[in-house]
């Protein structure tokens, strides 16, 4: 049950006997551990009935483990007080947990890793979506402050802030309201107009937020005609994808990621502010000063007369940026941006985003509130929680699973108990659900909501779309005298916990940023992300040995990777980069046979999503894969043929290749294969990406023992260097992998065989490297990474 159950906050128990706590000693927690928990958890912690507390993700602070323990271990009729739940704390935190504490592993028993150079090559295309310049291997390979100094680098680019959006997608799932996933932009249309929807005094519907169409209006103010497509796509990416924007902003910028969950403002950039503020009721939105005084739950707003937006410095810088974003959608199809009317009308950066309050309580008399919503990082935003609506028998329940699954990293419905609901007993259940509730008084259901009621009970504030909104309480599910954690809303009417009534889920994010158990669920999602694979259960008492071992090892680096993130002030950009730094993400393991079970989950090599297929070929010099004829992965639904997901229907990136798809890839291979020796061999040598050491002047018959061996050396030189950008796998200059595709070389060169590719120029040469280039992106590791 240990694993199941996150404390959300300490200070939220009562502590029983009130004893001053000190570290304890181990030998006395050893002692007791021995006597009362190794029965459930294993004589070393390696698990039994009750799960293993080695590389415990769920053990939280020595504080939030003591408060757990006494709470209900070993059982809930007789758990351990005072100084002796200090003590067994200290055991576990210690002696079961230190070694997973701190920095990340570099190595793994019987694990091979990557060499240093296929390292930087591997991170550089996760990260930034690109080969590796020669001077960032250079200094990657110089020493341990060279790697960070480059890792940290490609976090830098425009690439790595929409591929971290993504990640974080893969949890959130709130990209289902976006255009491109949906076909239109009546989804978020309909999010927004249905959702912040009010009737007047007449009982009329109206829309309060936010002016889809304000581009309609600007644009016939102005002489120049914009762009409509442009300014409709970065206006619905910013409403759409608003809880991302929010993870963007704090990594641009370098903020304390807790604000993710406590952040007493909302993100917007110019093209939502416009939305946002355009119409009579305006405005919706006020800019606010992030760093000012939060104790009443509302940030200073800025001086508006200090408020600038970033501009475009130039087309080039412009044209730069919709290519990183036209792996998704083209916002320019119906116009082009290189006209200067972009930058003569409209030339504001969508990067550029701003912490603002939102104030839409307009009541029925169309009169804006003077006050705003109270803010809680992405918890409160809109979008979010109408992704992970309420409902009338749910009772906000829906989106506690959502504050202990994101942010703490754990599965409510993992809690054992009885969900049949045939074999619970209830009195009149279909006339009492939603009022009197009997699943919170049945014995079979009552730990799971001692656990989730009290944090289901902060969202009564907000009404079954999410909108904020006391003025109707009767239209507002769960509203009762109690606010759970044992506190009345009298005691926040009054003060008592410095007034948060009516803001209660302000408190709760601000215990969830300050928890031991946020790190480890903020890691979760990025080694998910990061390694493409799950998040491991804990074991069970009859759990293979293989599975538990699997289970300790992701579980050590979860551990580590939230070590360092909290331990460097809660900067996103060091959790990734002590991810990267692993032995778990470098490891090459997979590739050899007779790998023990055990390493089954080690590493990151997995089918890659089609989006970042795509984005490997843009990073070969292919242009992507868009070819008439086969498949477009700038399409998405060419992507979710090949396994990729909308977060609507389908929520997951396949793991594994069907046997169409492998047919398909093949196909990819040659087309893209084609294009790559086109574009390389048409530009100059010193502006290549991949054939940076062959030319076209190839004689393998050159008079000369010497010439031969010269021409051979470039060849085999080259094939290495295709090996290491597209496989991220170094090869020798005499190794089996140059040998073969060196043979396939020198075959096509002498047959000058019709292969169906334009390559132009010296096309006896070319069509050697295609055949060579289709070898290598026809090898599975291609698609995968």
């Amino acid at each position: 049950m240990l694993s199941a159950v996150i404390l959300l906050s300490a200070c939220s128990q009562q502590y029983g006997d009130g004893e001053e706590r000190t570290s304890g000693n181990h030998e006395a927690g050893q002692k007791i551990y021995a006597e009362q928990c190794a029965s459930c958890h294993g004589p070393n912690g390696d698990g039994g009935s009750g799960g293993a507390l080695i590389a415990c993700s769920s053990c939280g602070s020595q504080e939030s483990l003591v408060a757990k323990i006494e709470k209900d271990m070993p059982s809930a009729a007789n758990p351990m007080r005072g100084q002796s739940a200090a003590d067994v704390a200290a055991f576990v935190l210690a002696e079961l947990n230190s070694s997973t504490s701190g920095s990340v592993a570099r190595s793994l028993p019987g694990v091979g890793t990557m060499d240093p150079e296929e390292a930087v090559y591997k991170i550089a295309f996760e990260l930034a979506g690109r080969l590796p310049t020669e001077q960032e291997v250079e200094t990657f390979l110089s020493d341990l402050e060279g790697e960070k100094q480059v890792v940290y680098g490609f976090m830098e680019s425009d690439y790595f802030y929409e591929r971290l959006k993504d990640l974080f997608n893969d949890k959130l799932l709130t990209d289902r309201f976006r255009k491109e996933n949906t076909g239109s932009t009546n989804s978020i249309r309909n999010l927004y107009g249905n959702t912040f929807r009010r009737r007047d005094s007449n009982n009329d519907l109206y829309t309060i937020l936010p002016d889809l169409n304000w581009d309609d209006d600007f644009r016939s103010e102005n002489e120049l005609d914009i762009s409509g497509n442009y300014l409709e796509y970065f206006t619905t990416e910013a409403l759409a994808r608003k809880p991302l924007l929010f993870v963007e902003y704090l990594a641009r910028n370098n903020r304390d990621f807790r604000e993710l969950v406590s952040g007493k403002y909302t993100v917007v950039n110019r093209f939502s502010f416009e939305a946002f503020n355009n119409g009579d009721n305006g405005p919706n939105v006020k800019l606010v000063d992030p760093d000012s005084d939060d104790s009443n739950g509302a940030l200073d707003l800025a001086d508006a007369d200090d408020i600038e937006w970033k501009e475009w410095s130039s087309q080039q810088e412009l044209l730069d940026y919709i290519d990183v974003v036209a792996l998704y959608e083209n916002p320019t199809r119906n116009g082009d941006v290189s006209q200067n009317y972009i930058l003569d009308e409209f030339p504001y950066d969508p990067r550029d985003l701003k912490p603002v309050q939102m104030y839409y309580n307009t009541d029925a008399s169309m009169t804006p509130s003077t006050r705003g919503v109270p803010h809680s990082g992405i918890i409160t935003d809109e979008v979010l929680l109408n992704k992970y609506t309420a409902t009338e028998t749910n009772m906000h329940r829906n989106r506690a699973w959502m504050v202990y699954w994101f942010f703490a990293g754990k599965d409510l419905l993992a809690i054992e108990g009885n969900r049949v609901l045939e074999d619970l007993e209830f009195e009149d259940f279909s006339n009492s659900v939603g009022i009197d509730d009997p699943t919170a008084s049945n014995p079979d259901c009552i730990l799971c909501h001692e656990i989730m009621d009290p944090v289901a009970k902060a969202f009564q504030n907000y009404d079954l779309d999410g909108v904020y909104d006391i003025s109707n309480p009767d239209e507002v599910p769960y509203h009762d005298d109690t606010i759970g954690w044992g506190l009345s809303k009298s005691e926040f009417q009054s003060g008592g916990v410095n007034g948060y009534n009516t803001r209660e889920l302000q408190w709760l994010g601000e215990q969830v940023a300050s928890d031991g158990a946020y790190p480890k669920g903020i890691a979760q999602i990025v080694v998910s992300g990061m390694t493409g694979q799950p998040i491991l259960g804990q074991p069970g008492e009859d759990s293979p040995e293989a599975y538990r071992r699997a289970y300790q090892m992701q579980s050590r680096l979860i551990q580590s990777a939230a070590g360092e993130f909290a331990g460097g002030g809660f900067n996103i950009k060091d959790l990734i980069y002590a991810v990267t730094k692993s032995a778990y993400f470098r490891s090459d393991s997979l590739f050899y046979d007779g790998v023990s079970e055990e390493y089954e989950q080690v590493g990151s090599i997995r089918y890659l999503p089609p989006q970042l297929l795509n984005q490997k070929l843009r990073a070969l010099n292919s242009g992507g894969w868009n070819t008439p004829g086969s498949l477009n992965l700038y399409s998405l639904n060419d992507r979710k043929f090949l396994g990729g997901k909308d977060s609507i229907d389908v929520f997951e990136d396949s793991d594994s290749v069907s046997g169409i798809v492998s047919a398909i890839t093949e196909r990819m291979a040659v087309d893209e294969s084609c294009d790559i020796v086109r574009n390389e061999f048409n530009s100059p040598i010193e502006d290549r990406l991949l054939f940076t050491i062959a030319d076209e002047n190839v004689d393998l018959s050159a008079p000369t023992a010497a010439g031969r061996l010269a021409q051979l050396k470039v060849i085999r030189k080259q094939i290495a260097r295709l090996h290491l950008a597209a496989l991220h796998q170094k090869v020798d200059f005499d190794s089996e992998e140059v040998d073969i595709a060196y043979e396939l070389f020198v075959n096509v060169l002498e047959d000058d065989p019709s292969l169906g590719c334009g390559t132009g120029g010296n096309s006896r040469v070319r069509k050697a490297w295609f055949a060579v280039m289709t070898y290598i992106l026809s090898d599975y590791r291609f698609i995968y990474s």
